[in-house]
């Protein structure tokens, strides 16, 4: 019976298609939560009224975003504090893992886990904004060793 329903399930293209399509799906989910899912959440959520004021100074009160052909948004009104490593894959609700992004830009980033390249260019575009003698490297579970974060 079973071999059955599997014959006519792998007889239509568009079924096999989405059965394909949901295996994947899963895979990638998977190596998604081995790469990521090994660090404990932090207990705080949201940044704090002093962090987000931090977020904004270091960012010159501009969207952080960086557009590969029209540069950094112009953006300044309505900012959010982001999670640059999201909170739901384990990054610090800490200022060493948060940036300033206009409300159109984070909610486009959404939960997305950025790629090592990625987070190394966003530092050495942060020296041409970031006040001098500000770490610009961005530190995914926690403040980096030797760099505590005021508040």
């Amino acid at each position: 019976m079973l071999q059955g329903a599997l014959a006519e399930v792998f007889s239509t293209p568009w079924l096999a298609g989405l059965l394909v399509l949901l295996a994947i799906a899963k895979v990638v989910q998977l190596g998604r939560a081995m790469v990521h899912g090994g660090h404990a959440r932090d207990p705080r959520r949201s940044f704090s009224r002093a962090e987000k004021a931090q977020l904004l100074e270091r960012a010159g009160h501009r969207c952080e975003h960086h557009a590969w052909l029209l540069g950094r948004c112009r953006e300044t009104e309505a900012l959010q504090a982001d999670h640059v490593h999201p909170h739901s894959w384990g990054g610090a609700t800490d200022a060493a893992n948060g940036q300033a992004l206009c409300r159109r830009h984070n909610k486009r980033k959404a939960d997305r886990v950025p790629w090592n390249g990625e987070l190394d260019r966003l530092a050495r575009r942060r020296e041409s904004y970031f006040p001098a003698g500000t770490p610009t490297a961005v530190a995914r579970y926690g403040a980096p060793a030797g760099h505590p974060v005021e508040v």
